[in-house]
């Protein structure tokens, strides 16, 4: 009796294990998918997907496959893979990234001054 109780319990801990992985891809819009899996060279079935934050403008997800992610951002335009943070470099400022649109930017005073030290020039025609 107590075989077929720890059977029967182990098959329904798989079952909630699939129906978690399935909800989970499920609700992920599919360019997430696409994206992801573009990235990660996984086929679409083989993805784990979770809702990693969100703001007013962007839904970024994690999506996993074989020990590895990638984080996609996803817009009113679309998604696409969310920027790497750039590297801080000897005593150069470093960039922070936009609690609104999740891109990476040089702090404002930082771009002020490279603005001031490097004026545009006309594009030649």
């Amino acid at each position: 009796m107590t075989k077929y109780l720890r059977l029967r319990a182990a098959c329904g801990a798989v079952l909630v294990t699939v129906g978690l992985a399935a909800s989970s891809c499920a609700s992920a819009p599919d360019a997430v998918l696409e994206t992801g899996s573009r990235n990660l060279h996984c086929p679409r079935r083989e993805l784990e997907v979770a809702l990693n934050r969100e703001t007013a403008q962007v839904r970024e997800y994690a999506v996993a496959c074989n020990f590895m992610y990638t984080r996609v951002h996803c817009t009113k335009g679309g998604c696409r893979s969310a920027p790497l943070e750039p590297p801080c470099v000897g005593n150069l400022p470093c960039f922070e990234e936009d609690p609104v649109t999740l891109e990476w930017r040089l702090p404002e005073k930082e771009r002020m001054a490279y603005a001031a030290n490097h004026p545009a020039t006309p594009a030649a025609h």
